[in-house]
C-alpha cells in the first residue's frame, strides 16, 4: 500500500461521515499513528487521533497523508 497525500483525497467516509481507521503521517510529526477521517454536519472534515473527540489540528498535529491499514494478522488452519 502506499500513502495518500491528502491534497489528492480524504478517505471515503461512511453514512454517519466517520471513515475506517486509517494509518495517518504528519507533516509536523515523526511517527505515524492509527486514527480516523470525519466529516462533520457542515461538510467540513478533520482527522482525530484513534477515538479522540479533538480534531489533531487542535493539537497542533497535520497530518499530510494516509493509508488504509492492512488486514489484522489471522493464523492459518490447516485441514488435517
Amino acid at each position: 500500500m502506499d500513502w495518500i497525500p491528502v491534497s489528492e483525497r480524504f478517505p471515503e467516509t461512511d453514512e454517519y461521515g466517520d471513515s475506517d481507521y486509517v494509518l495517518i503521517s504528519f507533516s509536523n510529526f515523526t511517527i505515524p499513528q492509527i486514527g480516523q477521517y470525519r466529516v462533520d454536519g457542515d461538510g467540513s472534515g478533520a482527522f482525530y487521533l484513534g477515538d479522540e473527540e479533538k480534531p489533531l489540528v487542535e493539537y497542533g498535529v497535520f497530518v499530510n497523508a494516509w493509508m488504509p491499514l492492512p488486514e489484522p494478522y489471522r493464523e492459518e488452519r490447516t485441514e488435517e
